[in-house]
C-alpha cells in the first residue's frame, strides 16, 4: 500500500523566532510529511526574507499581500493544499505550535486505522511537554461518549465535537465535500466552524499519543472578555461574538438562541455586575454589537479550484446515535 503523504500548513504572522521552531519541528516529523506550506500573513518582522532564504524543495511559501487574519490565512492553506498539491491530507497549526516528531505519525495512522474519522487533532500542551494543558486548545468529548474511557481498556483516542487549528489533520476528500475555512471570520472561531462542518458527515476524534506545545503567551480560556485586561485585545471580541453566533446557526436555530441567551446572562450580567471589570461600558457595547451583527452574518462557503464533490448525508440527518 502506498504511503500517506501530508501537506503541513502554518500561518504566520511577525512572530520569526516561533516560527523557525515551528518549521524546524514539522521538518522533522519522523514519517508521512510531504510538504509544508507556509502563509506569511504580512508579517513585518524579517519573516518574509527568511522564507525566501530556505532551500528545500518541501517547504511551499504563500506571501499575502494583506493581513488575512488568522482565518484568512487557514482559508489560503486549505486552498494551496487543494489546489497545487495532491497530498493526501492537510494538517494545521499555528506559528507557535510546537509537534513532537511523531504527533504526525500517531494522526496518520489513526486516520489509517480508522477512515471513518472526519478529523484527528493532537493532544495540546501549554509551554512545554510537560507544561498543563493549553486551556484554549481543550474540547469537550462528545455527549455520552466520555464514559467509555473510564473503562481499563485503552482507547487511543478521544471522540471530540470540533477541535482548533493546532495540530489537526483532515483529508482531501473531506476538504472537497466542506469546503475552504471561512475566511470572513478573520480571527477567532473559524476552526470551530470549520471543524463542526467535518463533524456533521464524520466524527473528530483527539489521538492521545500525538501530543503537540502550543507556546501562546499566556494559558487562558478562550475568548473570555470579562476577564480581559489588555484593552489593545478588545477589538477581537467583536469578531468573537459575531463569528459564534453563525457557528451556533449552522448548528440550528435551538443552538443560535441557546447561545445568544448565554452570551447576554453569562458574559453582559458579569461583564456588567462583576466588580473590578476593565473597559466596562466598552465590553458591554461590544458583546451586544457583536451577537447582533452575528445574526445577519452570513458569508458563502467557497471551495477550492476543482475540489468539489457532494456532501455526504449529515448524520443528524441520517438519525445516527452519537455512538455509532
Amino acid at each position: 500500500m502506498t504511503e500517506k503523504k501530508v501537506a503541513a500548513a502554518i500561518v504566520t504572522y511577525n512572530r520569526l523566532e516561533l516560527l523557525k521552531e515551528a518549521l524546524a519541528a514539522v521538518l522533522a516529523q519522523t514519517k508521512y510529511l510531504s510538504h509544508v506550506i507556509v502563509i506569511n500573513n504580512l508579517s513585518t518582522d524579517g519573516t518574509t526574507e527568511y522564507l525566501d532564504s530556505l532551500d528545500d524543495e518541501r517547504v511551499v511559501v504563500y506571501h499575502a499581500t494583506a493581513n488575512l487574519g488568522g482565518a484568512g490565512g487557514f482559508n489560503q492553506a486549505v486552498r494551496v493544499f487543494g489546489e497545487k498539491l495532491q497530498d493526501d491530507f492537510v494538517w494545521l497549526m499555528d506559528d507557535d505550535t510546537i509537534p513532537q516528531p511523531d504527533a504526525l505519525a500517531h494522526l496518520v495512522d489513526f486516520m489509517t486505522e480508522y477512515p471513518e474519522a472526519g478529523f484527528v487533532n493532537s493532544q495540546v500542551r501549554w509551554g512545554s511537554i510537560d507544561g498543563n494543558p493549553s486551556w484554549m486548545n481543550v474540547t469537550a468529548p462528545r455527549a455520552f461518549t466520555w464514559q467509555r474511557y473510564l473503562t481499563e481498556t485503552y482507547e487511543p483516542a478521544v471522540e471530540v465535537v470540533n477541535a482548533t487549528f493546532v495540530s489537526v489533520l483532515f483529508s482531501r476528500e473531506m476538504v472537497a465535500m466542506v469546503g475552504l475555512p471561512q475566511k470572513e471570520y478573520f480571527i477567532w472561531g473559524d476552526d470551530m466552524e470549520y471543524t463542526n462542518r467535518i463533524a456533521d458527515i464524520q466524527r473528530g476524534y483527539m489521538v492521545i499519543k500525538s501530543i503537540a506545545v502550543h507556546k501562546s503567551k499566556e494559558n487562558t480560556k478562550p475568548g473570555d472578555i470579562v476577564v480581559e485586561k489588555d484593552e489593545s485585545r478588545l477589538w477581537r471580541y467583536n469578531f468573537e461574538y459575531r463569528n459564534r453566533i453563525l457557528t451556533a446557526r449552522r448548528i440550528s436555530k435551538k443552538e443560535m438562541t441557546k447561545v445568544f441567551l448565554i452570551a447576554l446572562a453569562r458574559d453582559w450580567r458579569k461583564t456588567l455586575l462583576k466588580k473590578g471589570v476593565d473597559f466596562r461600558g466598552k465590553k458591554l457595547k461590544i458583546i451586544i454589537s457583536g451577537l447582533f451583527k452575528g445574526l445577519f452574518f452570513n458569508p458563502k462557503i467557497e471551495f477550492a479550484k476543482g475540489l468539489k464533490e457532494a456532501k455526504s448525508k449529515s448524520l443528524h440527518d441520517a438519525g445516527m446515535d452519537l455512538l455509532d
